[in-house]
């Protein structure tokens, strides 16, 4: 059971307080972006403090149980988080990725509290390994739209409607492979200005997982099937 992303969570959302929980800050709108002026304490301690599930109304634990991992070692690698101010209130809301087919949606009601959003929001990735996630603008129409990197299915694309409401584009988008996708990364990297999407690919599963594999003779030699010659080769046979 992976259960280190829940404290890193709440330890990690400890940071947000200042900056865009507290008092509401002062915004300087700038062209393209904004900025807002810290307020730092004149006393106390630097550092962090755990904020328990109860009290942020974050209770998310992504398990991969130990039958599944040995079967396909890929997923022991994990999964991702995204940050992003989906409904544009001012609060970064987390999206968390899952191995067990449960994925969450948490808006941020300020005051270090949130609020499972998932099934109301439709972004809903029942019975997927999800590896990782980014929230940006893809069509440019100033809402947070929704990357999910999976593995087996490539990138779901998820548009948001302004309205707190997503629709799985992925087949308008494009971005489903059969690959197992897991970090992803936006840019506008021609300049035309829309964003353009890298997406970092593993394989689905690791072959040490299989116990066996069918070798075949061809013309008398041992063959490696097509599908792995680019994972094995036969020496001295």
């Amino acid at each position: 059971m992976n259960r280190a992303f829940l404290s890193f969570l709440l330890i990690f959302g400890c940071s947000f307080e200042g900056l865009l929980c507290a008092a509401q800050p002062q915004w300087h709108q700038e062209g393209g972006f904004r900025w807002a002026e810290l307020t730092v304490p004149a006393s106390g301690k630097t550092g962090f403090k755990l904020l328990p599930p109860g009290e942020t109304g974050v209770d998310f634990t992504n398990t991969l149980d130990l039958r599944t991992g040995e079967a396909n070692r890929v997923l022991f690698n994990g999964s991702g988080v995204a940050l992003g101010d989906y409904d544009n209130d001012g609060l970064p809301d987390i999206y968390l990725c899952s191995l067990n087919g449960r994925n969450a949606l948490y808006r941020n009601l300020g005051g270090m509290r949130f609020k499972d959003v998932t099934q109301e929001s439709g972004i809903v990735c029942s019975n997927q390994f999800c590896r990782g996630a980014v929230f940006a603008d893809i069509n440019g129409d100033g809402f947070l739209d929704l990357l999910v990197a999976t593995t087996g299915n490539g990138v779901l694309c998820f548009l948001n409607d302004g309205h707190g409401k997503f629709s799985d584009m992925t087949a308008t988008a494009g971005t489903a492979t059969k690959y197992g996708s897991v970090t992803l990364a936006l840019a506008d990297v021609d300049g035309n200005g829309t964003l353009d999407l890298y997406v970092a690919n593993n394989r689905t599963d690791d072959i040490r997982d299989r116990g066996q594999v069918d070798l075949q003779m061809v013309n008398g030699k041992l063959s490696v099937p097509a599908a792995l010659r680019d994972r094995l080769v036969v020496i001295n046979a």
